[in-house]
């Protein structure tokens, strides 16, 4: 009898249409359970997918990172056109390979990067709004990046992070934080060794507000000394974020590697 052969794949998508990732009984269209119907026909049986990070509904990926097994070992360009030719347009296996046996897309993910983006045009171009949050035309990136330089280290991230199950750890560490400004755009670039669920929309959401001076640049960090969640801005549409790349050890070139703590303009 053989042994599974374990894959490691790269997933881009388009979360608007998506109930985001993990696989519900009450939300059949999500990214999970989209992918494990595309691969079912390649095992012939039942196949679990395993992601890096559980993205929430509407938030879009460029670099999603996945684990599965196939009862026999198959071609990884097989195996990547075979589930993209079943996939729905707004899905896509970008790259597929062989991994060891007990490689683990989430436990064994170094980092990850999130990036949000808003724009203060008065008109979003279509191709654009899917991709983008609107902000007022007088927001700061001065204001914002203010506000961002709390967010680096290793911190307790409790007060960001929505329906922690108990028991949970909620310590986590921002390696780098990032706020760049391009014409009309603001963007928010959030890398980390992991990620509660819901952080990143709340983080962007009170950086938003810090941007157009609704609340003081020490909001960030008075959250994270208090804990105190009616300190909290709305949280920013999920349309804005999206979750850029997964880098694991080996992968990681040394430009990458965050030895420093730092935020950045």
């Amino acid at each position: 009898m053989t042994s599974p052969v374990r894959y490691r794949a790269v997933v881009a998508y388009l979360g608007t249409r998506f109930h985001g990732w993990q696989e519900q009984k009450n939300a059949a269209r999500t990214v999970q359970a989209v992918l494990a119907a595309a691969l079912r026909p390649l095992a012939r049986e039942a196949v679990r997918v395993e992601g890096a990070s559980r993205t929430d509904a509407g938030v879009h990926a460029d670099g999603q990172v996945v684990h599965f097994d196939l009862p026999r070992r198959r071609e990884p360009r097989a195996v990547r056109d075979g589930a993209n030719d079943r996939l729905p347009e707004d899905v896509r296996l970008l790259s597929v390979e062989e991994a060891a046996r007990d490689f683990h897309a989430r436990f064994d993910a170094a980092w990850k990067e999130y990036v949000y983006r808003w724009s203060r045009a008065a008109v979003i171009a279509p191709r654009d709004a899917p991709f983008v949050a609107p902000l007022s035309p007088r927001a700061d990136a001065a204001r914002m990046r203010e506000a961002a330089a709390a967010l680096p280290g290793r911190r307790d991230f409790r007060v960001f992070a929505v329906s922690t199950p108990a028991g949970e750890p909620t310590v986590r560490t921002l390696t780098r934080v990032a706020i760049e400004e391009d014409g009309d755009e603001l963007r928010a670039v959030l890398c980390g060794d992991g990620f509660l669920r819901g952080m990143a929309r709340s983080i962007c959401g009170v950086l938003a507000d810090a941007s157009r001076g609704r609340v003081p640049a020490d909001r960030i960090a008075r959250l994270l000394a208090s804990g105190d969640r009616r300190l909290l801005c709305s949280k920013a549409f999920a349309r804005g974020l999206t979750l850029r790349r997964v880098v694991y050890e080996p992968d990681r070139p040394p430009e990458d590697r965050p030895g420093a703590l730092h935020s950045s303009p």
